[in-house]
């Protein structure tokens, strides 16, 4: 068995990443934290709507970034964030939020 410890950092960044998935998931995109081992946790988020359009984002350097190296936000901007990950997931920037009536986050 594998015992895994949080740092007070890693906490943080659990948090941030968890209160993005609550903003992303009333706009009908799907989010899950996952904390590989040795890795940076990080938030998958897909759009059910759209099969095979999902991208994971990571927190690091007190940014939000793409897999791709590009920049979302700020960590503390986390409208700016929910507006980038929708645009880019295919949720339109002036959908309302909505009941998808599941939610993966947090887990049960």
């Amino acid at each position: 068995m594998v015992a895994l410890t949080t740092t007070p950092t890693t906490r943080g960044h659990l948090g941030l990443l968890s209160s993005l998935a609550d903003r992303l998931t009333p706009h009908g995109l799907r989010a899950r934290l996952e904390q590989p081992i040795g890795r940076p946790p990080a938030l998958h988020v897909s759009n059910p709507a759209a099969p095979g359009v999902t991208e994971e984002i990571v927190l690091e350097d007190e940014s939000l970034w793409w897999p791709w190296g590009d920049r979302i936000s700020a960590a503390a901007d986390l409208d700016v964030a929910t507006a980038s990950v929708c645009r880019v997931l295919g949720v339109p920037l002036y959908s309302t939020p909505k009941s998808t009536g599941y939610r993966t986050w947090p887990p049960s």
